[in-house]
């Protein structure tokens, strides 16, 4: 069986981020709409 790795690059700005600097949750939900 092969394995299939799909992979966007994208840019993550500084207002998807939280205060310790890490990608809000939600956010994900938006790369995933955009990477579809």
């Amino acid at each position: 069986m092969t394995q299939v790795v799909h992979q966007w690059p994208i840019r993550i700005y500084y207002e998807d981020t939280d205060m310790q600097g890490i990608v809000y949750y939600a956010n994900y939900l938006k790369y995933l709409e955009r990477a579809r």
